[in-house]
C-alpha cells in the first residue's frame, strides 16, 4: 500500500516521501510514454505488413520499426526500475526507516540495460529484461566491415545474430540487410537462422512472410529441407504451432523424394514420435516412385510401415504396375513382403479383380499360403 505524502510542522514533507512522489510522477510519465511507443510500435508493423507480398517493405520504415521497439523495450526497463526504487522506497517509510539512497540513470533507458537494484528485498525477482539492440546500427556495422574487405569478421557478426536475436529482431535485421547491406547478406542470415532450434527458426520464417521478405523467406524454408531425421517431428510440431501446417504438407511431399535410406529413417523417426498421419503421408508419396525403389523401401522399413506402405502402393498404383512390384518380389525371394501385398489386395478383392486375374496368369500366388499346421494340433 502506497503512503500519502504527509506534512511536517515546517509545511515540507519528509524527505522520503518527497522522493516517492517524485518517482510516482516520473514513472506516470514514463508510462505514458510506453504507451505511446507501443501503439506507434503497432502503426509501423501494420504499415509493413500492409506492403504487397512480392515488394520488399519500405527501408524507412523497417528502421523506424526497430527504433520504435529499442525504445518501448528501453522505456519499459525503465518502468520496472522505478517501480522496484519505489516499492522499496514506500516499505521503508511504512517501517520507518530511513530510505535508500536513489541510484543515478547514467544513460537513456533506450540505451542501456537497467541495472539490477542493491536491495536485498528484491533479490531474489529476475532483472529486467536487456533493450533490443539498435538494428539500424548492427546493420551499418556490417555493411561497413564489408566494405573494407573484413568478410570474415562481417560474416561473423551475421552469425553471432541469428543466434542471439529474437525472431522479430532477426527478422527485422535480415530486412535491413535486403535493403541496404552487401549482396547477399540477407540470405546468408536467413540461411544460418535455419540452423536454429526449429521453434526459434519457425518464427522467423512467419515473421519474415509477415515482412513481405519472400526470397529471404524461402531461403529459410528450402534449408528446412536439409534437417536430419531426427529433427523433422520437431520441425512440423513447431510449423503447427505457427499454424504453417500447409508448410508441413509441403516439406512432407518433398521428404518423399529423399534417398532411400533418408526416407526410411525419417519414417521410422516420424512413426517413434507418434505421427502416424504424417508417416502415411510420407509414404503415400513414396509409393509413386520406381519399382526398385519401392522394393529397397519396404525391405529396410519395420513390418508395420511396410504393411502401410504397400497398402499405399496397393490403391494409388495402376494393375500393370502393382504386378510388377509383386513380380520383382517374387523373384527376390521376399516373401514376406510379397504375401503383405497380396493381403493388401485380398482385403478389397473386388477392386483388384484385374490385378490378382494377372498374377495368377503369371504364375504367382494369389491366396496366403496356408499355416503350417502342428503336430499337436489332433490326438
Amino acid at each position: 500500500m502506497r503512503m500519502r505524502p504527509t506534512a511536517q510542522p515546517s509545511g515540507q514533507q519528509p524527505e522520503g516521501e518527497q522522493q516517492a512522489a517524485e518517482l510516482r510522477a516520473e514513472l506516470d510519465e514514463l508510462l505514458r510514454a510506453s504507451r505511446y511507443a507501443s501503439q506507434r510500435e503497432r502503426r509501423l508493423d501494420e504499415a509493413i505488413r500492409a506492403t504487397p507480398g512480392r515488394q520488399r517493405p519500405d527501408g524507412d520504415l523497417l528502421r523506424q520499426l526497430a527504433q520504435a521497439r529499442t525504445l518501448r523495450e528501453g522505456l519499459g526497463a525503465r518502468c520496472l526500475q522505478l517501480s522496484d526504487q519505489l516499492e522499496a522506497l514506500e516499505s521503508a517509510i511504512r517501517n520507518g526507516q530511513q530510505p535508500p539512497p536513489l541510484p543515478r540513470q547514467e544513460a537513456p533507458p533506450q540505451q542501456r540495460q537497467a541495472p539490477p537494484q542493491p536491495r536485498q528485498a528484491r533479490q531474489q525477482h529476475t532483472p529486467p529484461p536487456p533493450v533490443r539492440p539498435d538494428i539500424g546500427a548492427l546493420t551499418e556495422r556490417i555493411t561497413a566491415l564489408h566494405r573494407a574487405g573484413a568478410l570474415a569478421e562481417a560474416t561473423g557478426m551475421i552469425d553471432t545474430a541469428a543466434a542471439r536475436l529474437a525472431p522479430a529482431d532477426a527478422a527485422l535485421l535480415v530486412g535491413m540487410l535486403a535493403r541496404y547491406g552487401p549482396a547477399g547478406a540477407s540470405l546468408h542470415l536467413a540461411r544460418r537462422v535455419a540452423r536454429s532450434v526449429p521453434d526459434h527458426s519457425v518464427v522467423v520464417l512467419a515473421e519474415l512472410r509477415e515482412l513481405g521478405l519472400v526470397e529471404e523467406a524461402a531461403e529459410v524454408f528450402h534449408a528446412f529441407w536439409g534437417y536430419p531425421a531426427s529433427a523433422v517431428p520437431g520441425l512440423l510440431s513447431a510449423l503447427e504451432r505457427a499454424g504453417l501446417t500447409a508448410d508441413s504438407a509441403t516439406l512432407l511431399w518433398e521428404w518423399g523424394s529423399a534417398p532411400m535410406p533418408e526416407l526410411t529413417s525419417l519414417a521410422a523417426c516420424l512413426q517413434q514420435h507418434g505421427r502416424a498421419e504424417d508417416v502415411r503421408t510420407l509414404l503415400r508419396q513414396a509409393a509413386g516412385r520406381s519399382t526398385d525403389d519401392i522394393a529397397a523401401l519396404a525391405a529396410g522399413l519395420p513390418p508395420a510401415l511396410a504393411t502401410l506402405l504397400l497398402g499405399e502402393l496397393a490403391v494409388l498404383r495402376p494393375p500393370v504396375e502393382v504386378v510388377r512390384l509383386a513380380t520383382a518380389l517374387d523373384g527376390a525371394g521376399s516373401t514376406e513382403l510379397y504375401g503383405r501385398l497380396l493381403a493388401a489386395m485380398l482385403a478389397d478383392e473386388a477392386r483388384h479383380r484385374t490385378t490378382l486375374a494377372t498374377l495368377r496368369t503369371a504364375g504367382l500366388p494369389t491366396r496366403p499360403p496356408a499355416a503350417p499346421r502342428s503336430r499337436w494340433g489332433r490326438r
